[in-house]
């Protein structure tokens, strides 16, 4: 796919991009201004600017070509009343088009099957996936489960043995109804077993940068309460950033494969535990000291294991590279940390699924 190509369609997904999504997109600053500019000259993209926020949207030459190429994909958020086809100027509206806008762009980069053509109607035979995992936006499965309507949640990401449901946090804390989001949560589980799969779905918090980590973690819900805090919704909130180094921790939350082949190359300095749902302890070093993987950033896990270090118990815990400084501040000296390499992290799951294959 030609990258103005795919950049039309991103936006078009979307209903409106953030300007700084676009270089994430295409990757390069230069080459990305060409591009849009080219674009906006030939009439099919425009820059929407207004109470400081700043998007791309498809004029009607854009949306009209769409619809033409690949109305199949497109049909859903071009037509009708559709909240990517006719965009509202409040700014909590568009800001919300932006927080989708940017989970499409950051799992499409992951690899993950984003278009409705690459990937069965929702909901899937998640037993029946294969492999690689897929996602459907809320526009996908909405409109079908009205009790869904006001969750916070950006779309639903199924793999073969497991479901996530999305959400993007940004750099602020989203608003949260827990009430909301638990019919989310059982709206997306009683599909999957309408569609023959018993499986349990946790969530995945994407932030624009690590710092948000911590925000999350000590967030009590705002004067009003009406802000995330960690609750009992999801039994797991796995919270990834938006980097590329994140590649590889997306892959342990999203395959269990990667995370038994994980385990068992850290597990070879350690007496490993056995696996257990809600074991905290991953292991125990050579002084009896606690084992921890963090690398998927669990924050349930996070907060019970900080719970351990307030009662003065020290422990060992290995993460991936860009998390060790966040997630050292929140833990204290307690614990002792030691960083992965992530690119060193990959290439080791990718050579061993190299050699399975």
């Amino acid at each position: 796919m030609e990258k103005k190509e795919l950049l039309i369609r991103m936006i078009g997904l979307s209903g409106e991009m953030p300007v700084d999504m676009a270089v994430k997109l295409l990757g390069s600053a230069t080459y990305t201004a060409s591009v849009v500019s080219g674009l906006k000259k030939q009439g099919y993209i425009a820059v929407r600017s207004r109470d400081g926020i700043k998007g791309y949207v498809l004029r009607s030459k854009g949306k009209k070509t769409l619809m033409q190429c690949d109305p199949k994909v497109f049909e859903l958020y071009l037509s009708g009343n559709a909240e990517t086809n006719h965009i509202r100027s409040e700014p909590h509206r568009r800001q919300r088009l932006h927080r989708m806008s940017m989970a499409w762009v950051f799992l499409y980069q992951l690899g993950i099957a984003i278009f409705i053509t690459d990937k069965p109607a929702y909901p899937p035979a998640v037993g029946k996936l294969g492999a690689n995992p897929v996602y459907y936006g809320a526009a996908e499965f909405k409109k079908a489960a009205d009790m869904t309507r006001g969750s916070r949640a950006c779309g639903v990401l199924c793999e073969e043995k497991a479901v996530f449901v999305v959400y993007h946090t940004m750099d602020k804390l989203m608003k949260w109804s827990k009430k909301t989001e638990r019919a989310m949560r059982g709206y997306v589980e009683c599909s999957l077993i309408c569609g023959g799969d018993m499986l349990r779905a946790d969530a995945i918090m994407i932030g624009n940068t690590m710092d948000m980590l911590l925000v999350l973690l000590e967030s009590d819900g705002g004067l009003k309460g009406n802000l995330f805090q960690i609750d009992d919704t999801y039994d797991h909130y796995y919270f990834t950033p938006m980097y590329e180094d994140c590649r590889v921790q997306m892959k342990l939350i999203t395959d269990s494969r990667a995370e038994i082949l994980m385990r068992k190359l850290l597990g070879n300095m350690f007496v490993l535990s056995e696996a257990k749902e809600y074991a905290l302890a991953d292991g125990f070093d050579q002084a009896g000291r606690p084992v921890y993987f963090l690398y998927k950033l669990d924050l349930l896990q996070l907060i019970r294991i900080k719970q351990e270090t307030i009662w003065g118990r020290a422990g060992v815990a290995y993460c991936l590279d860009y998390q060790a400084d966040i997630l050292q501040e929140f833990l204290g000296e307690e614990i002792e940390l030691h960083p992965v390499i992530s690119a060193k992290a990959l290439e080791y799951l990718c050579g061993c699924e190299a050699c399975e294959a």
